[in-house]
């Protein structure tokens, strides 16, 4: 015999799911709730207290634990993979086709959408609802990453396996929807097409660490180049600031190595051979957009040199400008490490990125001048100096995004300046 309690909640959940209009026209009706249980009302009050309390108990009751779906997940793509072969469009489809039969005749789906309708101001249903939508996520994720790796393949940036999870139960949740008003507009295999469409744009089967712009590329490519012909009628007002605007945006989608200069000439509406010939190679692009903040703050540090502020705090002023400098470049200075980093791995200056932008070389005067007062100590080459202090406020600015100017001159002052150890360790040698 079902339990009196449980009888009352499926006749209210009956209620609202089957004569919708009427509840909305009347309210939910005790006497109705307890004829449908049957039951008495004064049975209905005696297991719940008041209406109020039925409600509540009826909202969080709408998200049913999502066991059943998440977790025979896994094994329907098993069993795909054999059925089709390992063929990714299939497998998608066949998967596709096994999510929307199993949504649509699941009930705690139309009971997710109520508690979506009625139920967002209540914050127990909210997080019940919660929960069960990272269930599905969880479990997707798990299916994503395995099937990535089998297939050789990455996604296209932004997109992660933790967003694919959000976006594909959002499709699949959406098409239901539609279903429900309109059962002729959502054909079985809409989805199935839908998702192998998505997936393709998505995958990088090259794991070139790619965007998702690059899936329209080609189109986005002629477009443009079809606009500036018809409507500029001409270059930008500033190629030079064009270029430089460009590169910024493909850097932060992109990053620096995966960003070509055809990306960054067709997002600035200038044709490849004008974008070489104001920028040669790509880094110099970082050093047109850097060199006049880079300027900048070599003519800050030579006023405080001649103006003799003392070498400590010139040292902490100039750290701040350049965490601040970084943080408001921050595209270009990610670009610029990179850069850096390959023209040392491989002996290539010829970009002359390193002699362009030398932020390092601009502080050696501050640690000689130190130097010479006794305020800095002499075991180690200034320019060497000056290089570790330099690139630990770049690489805190870049890798602690949240942080401000002085916070990151914080971190880099505790352990470059006043060390790591507590105290000198009882048996270290001398300068160790």
């Amino acid at each position: 015999m079902v339990p009196v309690r449980e009888r009352l909640l499926d006749a209210g959940q009956a209620l609202l799911f089957e004569d919708g209009f009427k509840v909305l026209n009347r309210g939910l009706n005790v006497a109705e709730i307890a004829a449908r249980a049957e039951v008495s009302e004064k049975t209905f009050f005696a297991t719940f207290g008041d209406k109020g309390r039925y409600v509540e108990e009826l909202l969080v009751r709408f998200n049913r634990p999502p066991a059943p779906r998440a977790g025979t997940v896994v094994d329907v793509v098993e069993q795909a993979l054999a059925e089709t072969k390992g063929d990714p469009r299939r497998l998608l489809r066949t998967v596709s086709t096994w999510n929307y039969e199993l949504l649509r005749a699941d009930p705690a789906t139309l009971m997710q959408l109520a508690t979506v309708v009625l139920g967002r101001g209540h914050q127990g249903a909210l997080r019940r609802l919660r929960q069960t939508y990272a269930a599905y996520d969880q479990a997707g994720v798990r299916v994503y990453r395995s099937m990535l790796a089998r297939w050789s393949a990455s996604l296209r940036a932004p997109f992660t396996p933790e967003q694919l999870a959000v976006v594909l139960t959002a499709l699949v949740e959406g098409l239901f929807l539609r279903h429900l008003a309109d059962p002729d507009a959502v054909p079985d295999t809409l989805l199935g097409d839908t998702v192998v469409a998505l997936v393709g744009a998505l995958l990088d089967p090259e794991q070139g660490h790619g965007h998702v712009d690059d899936a329209i590329a080609p189109l986005a490519d002629e477009v443009v180049r079809a606009y500036r012909v018809d409507r500029l009628d001409g270059l930008p007002d500033n190629p030079r600031n064009a270029v430089i605007a460009a590169a910024r945006h493909e850097f932060a989608a992109r990053g620096y190595y995966a960003t070509t200069p055809d990306h960054i000439a067709a997002r600035a509406g200038v044709p490849l051979t004008v974008l070489r010939q104001l920028f040669p190679v790509k880094a110099s692009i970082v050093v047109g957009a850097l060199r006049p903040g880079c300027g900048e703050l070599r003519s800050l540090l030579d006023d405080d040199l001649a103006l003799g502020v003392a070498p400590r705090h010139l040292l902490r002023r100039h750290l701040e400008r350049l965490a601040a400098f970084t943080l408001g470049n921050r595209e270009f200075a990610e670009a610029l490490v990179m850069a850096v980093v390959h023209d040392t791995a491989t002996d290539d200056t010829t970009d002359g990125i390193s002699r362009e932008i030398d932020l390092a070389g601009m502080l050696v005067p501050v640690i000689e001048a130190g130097r010479a007062r006794g305020d800095f100590g002499a075991d180690h080459d200034p320019a060497t100096l000056a290089r570790t202090l330099t690139h630990s406020t770049l690489l805190h600015c870049l890798t602690h995004r949240d942080g401000t100017a002085a916070e990151h001159v914080d971190a880099v002052e505790a352990l470059a300046l006043h060390g790591l150890l507590a105290r000198a360790a009882p048996d270290a040698p001398p300068g160790r």
